[in-house]
């Protein structure tokens, strides 16, 4: 009687597992990561199996755990349908029924095939050593590889047929067409033929592992309790086989890891330096504007004739002059970000706008959790032979934007210009109208028209 009780709380520890499961698979806000969701799975698993074990003592036969059998099956499969098209996480939108015969199915259809064997197998060979996230690369590689190899596991068990390679074979191939044409016809994936071969090579490797006369008898032991004899000797083997294929699957994560890291580590080198600035300038200064730096609007100056004596020391290797460093297209360091390090060091500059400018403060609206986005701009110019225009903006943490309309002039006229603020549904959030004059030297006046 104890072990029916047992059984009947360890079927329901293991309808709470999987009933988290299904949360963290259809609520928007509660995510779990694809291990913790397998571990999941395993944990209701290994609930309903135990629960099987006992109750299949108290009953004195099996029949119990070949039901369990199916309703693992039943969770494999469940794993199998929300990771390849409701899962989020990779990528999935769900089934969404396009019209086949429209032109968004026919560019989703263009860009969402490839038929060219091992051509994405290799691509992310060679990006094995590259800084693409360990995840993407395992996952597409080796995900792929183990998704349909359970299926070994349960249809020979569960189906007498399958037990001839053929049958299975076929079967394999067909599950796996399935689900790759589902995801092409409802939009919710792409049409692989390397996630069908990786797949199928897959299947049918565990296919023939499980064939292993030792293995098979120990899986019909373990969940069928049949009593077959498997000798210690044999035990170890397979023991020893499961702990290689997991060390090498183990080391295999933290090399890729470590080759992230690494060029991680190079990545950070270049795109994100370490800057220290030196000025040797001392305390003489000679009084003039040094130009040091130029771009599309702005032209940035030290107000001593100092430029030769502003020093960037980079990553605490290598010393540039800042002017140089800035030219330098293997850091390809930004402006603002210099910048901000002369401010850190107290070193001054000027900044010097090179057109003359229209300055416009816009405020944007906020949503119910205070969130808010940058306008949309429209900058219409009547007469586009004379003036061309630019902006730029800066924001500081709230919603207001401050905008600098740039006016660039070609030649000497005047011409009107229309300047238009929309938030992302369109509605005008401010409008203005200007009279641009620009003369012989290129000077440009602006005036406001009401």
């Amino acid at each position: 009687m104890k072990n029916k009780i047992f059984s009947i709380i360890l079927y329901i520890v293991a309808c709470l597992f999987g009933l988290v499961y299904l949360i963290s698979e259809f609520l928007p806000d509660f995510h779990l990561s694809e291990f913790g969701r397998v571990f999941l799975l395993c944990g209701s698993c290994l609930f309903l199996y135990f629960g099987g074990f006992l109750l299949s003592k108290y009953k004195n036969n099996n029949k119990t755990m070949r039901i369990n059998l199916w309703v693992f099956f039943m969770l494999y499969i469940l794993l199998l349908v929300t990771l390849t098209l409701f899962d989020a996480m990779w990528g999935r939108n769900g089934l969404t029924f396009i019209n086949w015969f429209s032109e968004e199915f026919t560019y989703f259809v263009k860009h969402s095939i490839n038929l060219i064997p091992f051509k994405t197998i290799i691509e992310f060979v060679k990006e094995f050593n590259s800084m693409y996230s360990s995840r993407t690369i395992l996952l597409n590689l080796f995900g792929n590889f183990i998704a349909l190899m359970p299926m070994a596991f349960f249809l020979p068990l569960l189906f007498k047929k399958q037990n001839k390679f053929k049958n299975y074979f076929i079967t394999i191939i067909l599950i796996d067409l399935g689900i790759e044409l589902t995801q092409l016809l409802t939009a919710s994936g792409r049409f692989d033929i390397d996630d069908f071969i990786l797949n199928i090579s897959g299947a049918t490797l565990m296919y023939f592992i499980l064939k292993i006369k030792d293995v098979n008898k120990l899986i019909k032991n373990i969940f069928l309790l049949e009593k077959n004899k498997v000798s210690k000797k044999s035990i170890t083997r397979i023991i020893v086989s499961i702990l290689i294929v997991l060390l090498f699957s183990i080391g295999m994560v933290k090399f890729r890891n470590k080759l992230y890291n690494d060029n991680y580590d190079e990545y950070n080198k270049t795109h994100n330096p370490q800057i220290t600035i030196i000025d040797e300038s001392g305390n003489t200064c000679d009084q003039a504007l040094d130009l040091f730096y130029e771009d599309d609007f702005y032209k940035y100056y030290f107000p001593c004739m100092k430029s030769d004596k502003v020093y960037a020391f980079v990553n605490d290797e290598e010393k540039y002059l800042v002017k140089e460093f800035l030219k330098n297209e293997t850091y390809n360091y930004d402006i603002n970000r210099m910048l901000q390090r002369l401010d850190f060091y107290k070193v001054d500059y000027i900044k010097e706008n090179k057109y003359e400018y229209i300055p416009l403060d816009v405020k944007v609206p906020t949503d119910s959790n205070g969130s808010y986005y940058s306008p949309n701009i429209y900058v219409n110019v009547d007469n586009k032979n004379i003036l061309n225009t630019d902006y730029d903006y800066e924001n500081e943490y709230d919603s207001t934007f401050n905008y600098k309309i740039h006016l660039i002039p070609k030649k000497m006229g005047t011409t009107n210009i229309d300047i238009t603020f929309k938030d992302n549904n369109a509605n005008v959030l401010e409008s203005y109208k200007y009279s641009i004059s620009i003369d012989k030297e290129l000077n440009v006046k602006f005036e406001e028209i009401k």
